[in-house]
């Protein structure tokens, strides 16, 4: 025996809002859907199809915060969101530049440690794997990641032409952060700030920063540098650089 209601203790019937068949086609249509290896959308269709499962018995009926729990997770695997995950899947597999605002984006939520890791791990994970095909990331978290506004800088500067090219000789501005030159470097007399220093390559590490991209200066993209005369690598986003410019000889009084 099936049941689908409870009645109140004044009286009042409680029923699930949505016939037994919609819930078993909006099951068997979400089953279909990928959800990502640990996607939070997969859990709540798990606990949908458990709910009816507890419909099938007349002995122990729906309690009603369940009942209110399952109308809601049939509100939520609505008609416009599964079509939303079903053109989802065929987008993620027919859209280059989508794969790759994702990867972009998911490589800079890695080296802030801490939002989207884990939907940024799995994307890093898909794109690495053959089976690219089969396997596609959770819709939702996917999308919450790639379109926002730290996204959206780090996409811009991703996109925008490279400010400087392997060979330039350039230095650091005064206020640059620069990865790799510590007390041992400077030690050994290097001075990246005034010294010069040959671009080895532009886009050198995975952006890493969001900040508002200049069209004269460049973003936040990663520039590996050498200072002439060394052996070591230095990265520094490209707004710090700058061109160099052999400092004037003094000339002598007369």
């Amino acid at each position: 025996m099936l049941v689908n209601s409870i009645t109140r203790k004044n009286g009042e019937q409680m029923k699930v809002k949505y016939t037994t068949e919609a819930i078993d086609r909006t099951i068997a249509r979400a089953s279909k859907i990928s959800w990502g290896s640990d996607g939070y959308m997969k859990k709540r269709l798990q606990v949908l199809k458990d709910l009816r499962l507890k419909m099938e018995n007349s002995n122990r009926p729906l309690t009603e915060p369940q009942i209110n729990y399952l109308n809601s997770l049939m509100e939520v695997f609505g008609d416009n969101m599964l079509d939303q995950e079903e053109n989802w899947s065929t987008l993620w597999k027919s859209d280059p530049e989508l794969r790759e605002k994702a990867d972009v984006v998911s490589k800079y939520y890695i080296a802030q440690r801490g939002w989207y890791m884990q939907i940024a791990q799995d994307i890093q994970r898909i794109l690495a794997s053959e089976k690219l095909v089969l396997e596609v990331p959770d819709w939702n978290m996917t999308t919450r990641m790639i379109n926002n506004e730290y996204a959206e800088k780090v996409w811009e500067n991703h996109k925008a032409p490279h400010r400087w090219k392997a060979g330039e000789l350039v230095c650091c501005r005064a206020n640059a952060g620069t990865n790799g030159w510590n007390y041992f470097t400077r030690t050994e007399g290097i001075n990246v700030y005034k010294d010069p220093c040959m671009v080895i390559e532009s886009g050198s590490k995975p952006i890493s920063k969001a900040s508002k991209h200049d069209d004269k200066r460049g973003g936040c993209r990663w520039v590996a540098i050498n200072p002439i005369g060394s052996d070591h690598i230095f990265h520094v986003m490209e707004k710090d650089l700058k061109i160099y410019r052999q400092p004037k000889k003094k000339g002598k009084k007369k």
